[in-house]
């Protein structure tokens, strides 16, 4: 198998209607809104303008209650838009936006959409692409949190449009025999290390000062889906630079 160096950016739900877009959520969060867990008395009190013996004889569940009753219809669109940035993070919702990827020491190379483009079209051609590069080998993918995010992400878009992968994409598969994932490389089965923060331990040049994965959705929407691609085509390059570290191949 040829060692493939991969990562993907992601972006919330684009449809309209149903399940996971931004319509559900709004209307879910104005028929049931709920305070945000980090909301304490004391703020809850502040926002509505409670002070001194009005504060002190009102308990939290009735600051919070009051809370949500003056504030639903102003905070519901803020909780439902928290609520569906979250979905870039599922497959079964989410989409992919741009994809990355590089064969053993080759060029990094990748693949984007424009808001709006065919995910399914842009997913082919990255097979189709990648296939080329490979020249009839097995992929062996290699990335940051490669088996609980990535690979996992493009299996469920695969699954959800109908789309069938060239190649397998095991990421219930067993890490250095299927796939090689350097934050269990680094951290195990169950630890956690972010990519920068492995830079840094590594000193390796961490994230760029203008994106993270958090501003996808913000840098695409704003129309600079180029530089989400430059910034998805970094991260390869980064994961690379671990891998080989990680591995002693200096």
């Amino acid at each position: 198998m040829t060692k493939t160096f991969i990562d993907i950016e992601t972006i919330p739900c684009q449809k309209e209607t149903g399940p996971g877009s931004y319509a559900e959520f709004l209307k879910e969060s104005m028929d049931n809104f709920k305070a945000p867990s980090t909301l304490t008395k004391g703020q809850a009190c502040e926002d509505l303008g409670l002070t001194g013996n009005d504060a002190k004889f009102t308990s939290k569940d009735d600051a919070i209650k009051k809370w949500e009753d003056k504030f639903a219809d102003e905070k519901a669109p803020e909780v439902a838009e928290a609520n569906w940035r979250k979905t870039s993070f599922d497959g079964a919702k989410g989409e992919i936006i741009s994809i990355a990827w590089a064969i053993e020491d080759k060029i990094v190379e990748s693949i984007h959409r424009k808001l709006g483009d065919s995910e399914v079209d842009m997913i082919n051609r990255f097979f189709t692409l990648l296939k080329d590069d490979l020249k009839l080998r097995k992929p062996f993918f290699i990335g940051q949190y490669l088996a609980g995010f990535d690979l996992k992400f493009i299996f469920h878009r695969c699954v959800v449009l109908k789309i069938k992968p060239p190649f397998d994409l095991s990421f219930s598969g067993r890490h250095g025999v299927d796939f090689y994932c350097t934050q269990i490389a680094w951290a195990g089965f169950n630890g956690r290390m972010s990519q920068d923060n492995m830079c840094k331990a590594l000193g390796i040049e961490g994230k760029p000062g203008d994106i993270d994965g958090s501003l996808v959705w913000d840098f695409v929407k704003a129309g600079k889906e180029e530089r989400v691609a430059e910034y998805n085509g970094d991260d390869v390059k980064k994961v690379r630079e671990i891998y080989n570290r990680l591995t002693f191949n200096y």
